[in-house]
C-alpha cells in the first residue's frame, strides 16, 4: 500500500533530522577528544596508503606498521569510549541497568544451564547409545565362544575313529544346532583345523575358498573378540585342545557386516562403524561397505577407510518435542590378527550410533519394569516445581524492577522539580514496600519543607513589620532627655522580643516640671507595642490640652490620680477585656523638690536617701481592668543625692535554673553597691546583674528602667505650677 505524502515528508524529515543529530554528536566528538582526531587522521593515511600501493608499485612496510600501530590504538581507544558511551547513556537510566543486569544474572545463566544440561543430557545418552552397541558386541563375542565351547565339547566327547568322520561331525552338528540360529550369527564363518586337515564353510554349508589361519601369537586353549585382518573387521572365536584323533582348532569368524550392525542397533538406532585400511592399499567398495572416507591418524597422515553400516535399522520415532536426537561414538580395541604377537590395532576403529533420548531412557528404566515411572514421576515433579519456581521468580523479577525502577524514576523527577524550586510536587507512590515508603518520607519531606519555606517567609515577614514596629516604637521613646535644674534623669527599655509592651516616657512642662511615664501593658510582642503606643498619644493628648505650643502651662496641670483615672477609663473601653497595663505616673516640681505621682499596680519605685529605701506604693489598681477605679495621689519631698529607681517586673522577676527570681531585694543590693554611680552606670550594672542571675543572654521579659537623682544644685524660686 503507496504511502501519502505526509507520510514520506514525515519519514524525511524524521530520517534528516537523525543524521543532522549523529553529525552534531560526531563534530562535538572530534573537537572534544584529540584521539577522536588522531583516529580521524590514522583511518585517512590508512586510505592513502591503499591508494598509493594500488597505483605504485607499493608502499614500504615500516609505514604499514605505522598504521596499523596506529589503528590499534585509535581501535582501543574507540572501544573504550563506545563502552563508556553505552554506559552513560544506554544504561544512564536505572531501569535499563536492571533489565540489563537482570539478563545477565537471571536469563543468561539459566540459558547457559539448559544449555549445559541439554548437552551433557546429549553425549551422556550419546556414549549410553554408543555403549549399548558396544555391549552388544561383548554379548556377541561371547556367545560365538560359548558356541564354540560346546562343540568342542562334542568333538571330545565323539566316537568317530577318523579325522574325517570327526570333521563330518562337526559340519553336521554346526547345520543341525545353528542354522536355525542363522539370524543371530549373520555372515557366520566356520573353520576347522584337525590336524594336517582344514575345512572352511558358511554356517549354510557353503565351502569357502581360504579357511581362517591360527595366527602366530596364540599359544593358549581359547581366544575370543575382535581382530582385524587384512582391512576388514570381525568378531571371533577359536578354540584348541585335543581330541581321540589329533589336536582340534575350532574359529568361528563373524564379519562385520550391514547386517551384523543391524542385529547389535535394534532398539538402540542406525549403527556405523569406520575401519582403516592398510595404508598404500586401494580402497574398493564391496556390498557389504556403504562408503570410503578418510581420518587422520596421530602422524598427521590421512588414512583411507571403510564404512559400515546398519542397513534396516531406522532411527526410532520421535516420542515429542524434547525427544532430541543423540549421536555416540566409541573406540573399539581389535586385535591384529596375523601379527608377530599379540597387539592392538594401533590406528583407531571407531563405531557410532545415532539414537533418540526417550529410547534410550526406555532401556535404561526398562529392568525396573513398573517402578520406572517413579523416576519419571520425581522428574516430572520436580521439573513442574522448578518451572512454578522459575515464573515466579520472573515474576518477582519484573515487579521488583518496576517497583524500584517506578519509585527511583519518580524520585529522581521529583528531585529535578525540587531543583527547580517545586515543593509541592508529590510522588504518590503507595508505601507497599521499603522503596515506597521512601517515597512517601520524600513526600513527606517536601510537604515539611515546603511548610517551613512558607513559615520562613511568614517569620520573614513578620521580621520585617517587627523591624519596622521597633523603628516607630524607637521614635515614642524619648530622643533627648529634657533637663530641668536639681535633676539626672535617664532611661532605657530592652525589649524581649525586637519590640516592647514596656513604655517610659520624660515631659518638660513650663520650666520647672517635669512628667515621668513608665507603664507595663500585658503580653509582649507587636500587640502590646500597640497598646504601648495607644498609652502614650492618650497621656499625651490629655497633656497637652493643658500646656501650650511651646511648653507653656496654660493653666493648672491635671492632678497624677486624674490623669490615672482618665486613662484607665479610655483604656477599658478600647481594649479587649483581658488587656490591662501597669502604670507609674509622676510630676516632680524642681522648684519645691516635691514629687507627686500615682502607681496604678505597677511594682512600686524605690526612692534611695542614702541607705534608707521608701517605696512609692500610692495609687490604686492596673487600668483596664475596671470601666470606674478610684486612684489616690501621693507626695514625696526629694533631698540632694536621692536616687529614684523605677523599673518593670522585667527587671525583678527573671528566674535563674533554680527557678528563683531575682528579685526587689537583689536589685536594692546592685543600687546600694553601686554607690556614687551614674545613672547610665548604675543602668548597665543593674541589666549585668540581671544577666549573671539568669545565665541566658535570651530575654525573659522587656527590661526597662527609669533613674532620677537629684543634684545639690539651688532650689529655684520661680512661682510654682500647683496641681489640682
Amino acid at each position: 500500500m503507496p504511502r501519502s505524502p505526509a507520510e514520506v515528508g514525515f519519514a524525511t524529515f524524521s530520517t534528516a533530522f537523525m543524521l543532522t543529530r549523529i553529525l552534531q554528536s560526531f563534530r562535538q566528538e572530534y573537537r572534544a577528544h584529540p584521539m577522536t582526531r588522531f583516529g580521524i587522521w590514522t583511518l585517512a593515511y590508512g586510505i592513502a596508503l591503499e591508494i598509493t600501493s594500488r597505483f605504485s608499485h607499493g608502499v614500504p612496510g615500516l609505514l604499514w606498521l605505522l598504521f596499523w600501530g596506529s589503528a590499534i590504538a585509535s581501535g582501543a581507544y574507540g572501544i573504550s569510549r563506545l563502552i563508556r558511551l553505552f554506559k552513560d547513556r544506554v544504561l544512564w537510566r536505572l531501569s535499563r541497568r536492571l533489565a540489563v543486569t537482570y539478563v545477565f544474572i537471571a536469563v543468561i545463566p539459566v540459558v547457559l544451564i539448559l544449555a549445559l544440561v541439554a548437552l551433557a543430557v546429549t553425549m551422556i545418552n550419546g556414549q549410553l547409545a554408543a555403549y549399548l552397541v558396544s555391549l552388544k558386541l561383548r554379548e556377541q563375542v561371547e556367545e560365538l565362544r560359548q558356541v564354540n565351547r560346546v562343540i568342542a565339547h562334542e568333538a571330545h566327547m565323539t566316537e568317530v575313529r577318523t579325522p574325517k568322520q570327526l570333521l563330518a561331525r562337526l559340519r553336521q552338528l554346526f547345520s543341525a544346532e545353528l542354522e536355525q540360529h542363522a539370524a543371530a550369527y549373520p555372515g557366520l564363518e566356520i573353520t576347522v583345523h584337525l590336524g594336517p586337515l582344514s575345512r572352511a564353510y558358511l554356517l549354510d554349508g557353503t565351502p569357502l575358498p581360504q579357511p581362517a589361519a591360527v595366527p602366530l601369537w596364540f599359544k593358549q586353549e581359547e581366544f575370543a573378540g575382535m581382530v582385524y585382518q587384512d582391512g576388514r573387521l570381525f568378531l571371533r572365536s577359536m578354540d584348541h585342545g585335543p581330541t581321540p584323533v589329533g589336536d582340534l582348532t575350532v574359529i568361528l569368524t563373524q564379519p562385520f557386516t550391514p547386517q551384523l550392525l543391524d542385529l547389535v542397533g535394534a532398539g538402540i538406532g542406525p549403527v556405523g562403524v569406520l575401519v582403516p585400511q592398510p595404508a598404500g592399499s586401494r580402497v574398493e567398495r564391496s556390498a557389504t561397505l556403504r562408503s570410503s572416507s578418510q581420518i587422520q591418524i596421530s602422524a598427521g597422515q590421512p588414512l583411507p577407510t571403510e564404512t559400515i553400516t546398519s542397513n534396516t535399522v531406522p532411527l526410532p520415532a520421535s516420542a515429542g518435542f524434547f525427544d532430541l536426537k543423540v549421536l555416540g561414538a566409541s573406540a573399539l580395541d581389535p586385535i591384529v590378527w596375523r601379527g608377530a604377537a599379540r597387539q592392538p590395532l594401533q590406528t583407531p576403529v571407531f563405531v557410532y550410533v545415532r539414537s533418540r533420548l526417550a529410547a534410550l531412557n526406555r532401556r535404561l528404566l526398562g529392568t525396573l519394569g513398573v517402578y520406572s515411572r517413579v523416576y519419571v514421576t520425581v522428574f516430572i515433579v520436580i521439573a513442574v516445581a522448578l518451572l512454578i519456581i522459575e515464573m515466579v521468580s520472573v515474576v518477582m523479577g519484573l515487579r521488583l524492577t518496576r517497583s524500584i525502577t517506578g519509585t527511583v524514576n519518580r524520585l529522581y523527577d521529583a528531585t529535578e522539580r525540587v531543583k527547580a524550586g517545586d515543593f509541592s510536587y508529590r510522588i504518590g507512590v503507595p508505601a507497599r514496600d521499603q522503596l515506597g515508603a521512601l517515597g512517601e518520607a520524600f513526600d513527606t519531606m517536601t510537604a515539611s519543607v515546603e511548610r517551613l519555606l512558607r513559615e520562613n517567609q511568614e517569620k520573614t515577614r513578620l521580621q520585617n513589620e517587627l523591624e519596622i514596629a521597633r523603628h516607630v516604637q524607637e521614635q515614642l521613646f524619648p530622643h533627648a532627655i529634657p533637663e530641668v535644674p536639681g535633676l539626672e534623669l535617664y532611661g532605657t527599655c530592652i525589649p524581649a522580643r525586637g519590640v516592647s509592651g514596656d513604655y517610659y516616657d520624660f515631659l518638660r512642662v513650663g520650666g520647672n516640671h517635669m512628667v515621668i511615664v513608665l507603664a507595663d501593658v500585658s503580653g509582649k510582642g507587636i500587640s502590646a507595642a500597640l497598646l504601648m503606643a495607644a498609652i502614650q498619644s492618650a497621656i499625651r493628648a490629655q497633656l497637652y490640652t493643658a500646656v501650650s505650643g511651646d511648653g507653656q502651662a496654660e493653666g493648672a496641670l491635671l492632678a497624677t490620680a486624674e490623669v490615672v483615672r482618665r486613662l484607665n477609663r479610655q483604656f477599658y473601653e478600647t481594649t479587649p477585656a483581658e488587656k490591662y497595663a501597669t502604670f507609674f505616673y509622676a510630676v516632680y516640681d524642681a522648684a519645691s523638690r516635691r514629687l507627686t505621682y500615682t502607681n496604678a499596680g505597677h511594682p512600686a519605685p524605690m526612692l534611695f536617701h542614702g541607705k534608707k529605701v521608701e517605696r512609692l506604693d500610692v495609687g490604686g489598681t492596673a487600668i483596664g481592668l475596671f470601666a470606674e477605679s478610684g486612684f489616690e495621689q501621693g507626695e514625696i519631698r526629694l533631698d540632694a543625692d536621692d536616687l529614684l529607681l523605677a523599673f518593670t517586673d522585667g527587671i525583678t522577676e527573671p528566674e535563674n535554673s533554680f527557678e528563683e527570681e531575682f528579685g526587689e531585694r537583689r536589685l536594692a543590693e546592685t543600687v546600694l553597691r553601686a554607690g556614687a554611680e551614674s545613672p547610665e552606670g548604675l543602668a548597665r550594672q543593674i541589666y549585668q546583674s540581671v544577666n549573671d542571675w539568669t545565665g541566658s543572654p535570651e530575654l525573659q521579659d522587656d527590661m526597662t528602667l527609669i533613674i532620677a537623682h537629684t543634684t545639690r544644685a539651688p532650689a529655684i524660686n520661680s512661682g510654682e505650677q500647683s496641681l489640682a
